[in-house]
């Protein structure tokens, strides 16, 4: 029998294919997962204190009415008639000029604060169901890389051990295999440890029982400035310029009119009922308007410092991920390019077998090489999707 039967039962060619279609798409998943997130209950929180804070602005007082209720009473010596007097009001705090229309503000920059932080973490789950997601497509690819290889392996060693029988093989040649396939069931358990667990935890982000499945992505980009993280921010400094200025409004006290009644029955006399109407206007306090800014400009300057940073931040990992795609790129193509070259050498490899020029310890460990430079090959498209979906997570985009 001719070596080519060997050879052609030596042969392992394993596509690297995407997770089975019919599993759950990235944005199906996202948006099963989203309403259930705990980080959602911050961002209700958010919109909760929004509505509040607008309930105040809408209200016709700056702060709850004061009761006043006061009762004396008394007796002049030698005189045995009482004096009683009572008294109750209320007093009314009133809005400085400007300082409803800054509390509306105020309640504005919250909503949008939540609305951004809806979109934040949107964005961060999706990163993270990317991630789990390519992992699993990663391990998929190499435990069925390992597996179509081991299987081929055994299909040749059952092929060889007939020939042995034969004579027309050494024995020696059915020990290589042997050692190849124990070598193989080795490389495979590993893989498949590492499947099982990139789809446990694909299962636990997702709370989905079914694998994801993975459309490539296109590369995409948008301005800076539309970035979930950047909008936050700037909402975050919006909010805090907001607080600023009702803060040093409310410093400076509250106007307010107050309506008072009250009865006085002195000793002996008639008795007096009055109603007083008072306005109360606290007086301008350079001092205590200055303590109460200071710290709430610090806290808006510290924003707008978060906001400057954050985008030298966000330039910083556009440019790395745009560098990593590139260098991924770059190796997938040099990958490929030495697996046809593998294969290439496998051939003249079996020539050289069939021709008694090369032992099968030799031609086993050019198969090995063959079989290596596939699976780079295969990884190394996979990566460039893994590393497209992490480009355009860093730009803000969704999958």
């Amino acid at each position: 029998m001719k070596r080519h039967a060997l050879i052609s039962l030596l042969w392992l060619a394993l596509p690297a294919a995407l997770p089975a279609a019919d599993g759950i798409g990235l944005r199906q998943a996202l948006d099963h997962l989203l309403p259930q997130d705990p980080g959602q209950t911050l961002v209700e929180a958010r919109r909760a204190e929004a509505e509040a804070v607008q309930r105040q602005a809408d209200g016709l007082l700056a702060a709850p009415p004061l009761l006043t209720l006061a009762a004396q009473g008394g007796q002049e010596r030698d005189n045995p008639d009482h004096y009683r007097e009572w008294s109750g009001g209320i007093e009314l705090p009133l809005w400085r000029p400007g300082q409803s229309a800054a509390q509306a503000q105020l309640a504005a920059s919250i909503d949008g604060l939540a609305r951004e932080d809806l979109n934040l973490l949107r964005l961060d789950i999706a990163g993270q169901l990317r991630e789990a997601a390519w992992r699993v497509a990663l391990a998929d690819a190499s435990a069925e890389h390992l597996r179509r290889a081991r299987d081929d392996t055994r299909h040749a060693q059952g092929r060889l051990k007939r020939l042995v029988a034969l004579g027309e093989r050494p024995r020696a040649d059915l020990l290589t295999l042997e050692g190849e396939v124990l070598d193989l069931d080795q490389q495979l358990e590993a893989a498949r440890a590492e499947q099982r667990q990139a789809l446990a935890a694909w299962r636990l982000l997702s709370r989905q029982d079914t694998p994801p499945a993975l459309s490539p992505e296109t590369e995409a980009t948008q301005p800076i400035e539309r970035h979930p993280q950047l909008a936050q921010a700037r909402m975050a400094l919006e909010r805090a310029t907001a607080e600023r200025r009702t803060g040093t409004l409310a410093a400076q006290g509250q106007p307010s009119v107050g309506l008072q009644a009250r009865h006085e029955r002195p000793p002996g006399g008639q008795p007096l009922d009055a109603l007083t109407l008072s306005l109360s206007l606290p007086l301008p306090w350079e001092r205590q308007r200055q303590a109460a800014e200071a710290s709430l400009r610090y806290a808006e300057t510290e924003a707008g410092v978060r906001l400057a940073q954050l985008e030298r931040s966000l330039l910083l990992q556009r440019q790395e991920a745009a560098t990593a795609l590139a260098s991924t790129r770059r190796q997938a193509e040099r990958a490929e390019k030495r697996a046809q070259a593998a294969r290439e050498e496998l051939r003249l490899a079996g020539r050289r077998l069939d021709e008694g020029e090369m032992d099968t310890l030799d031609y086993v460990s050019v198969l090995r090489r063959s079989r290596e430079a596939e699976l780079t090959a295969r990884i190394g498209a996979l990566e460039i999707g893994r590393w497209i979906a992490r480009h355009n997570q860093v730009q803000g985009v969704l999958p």
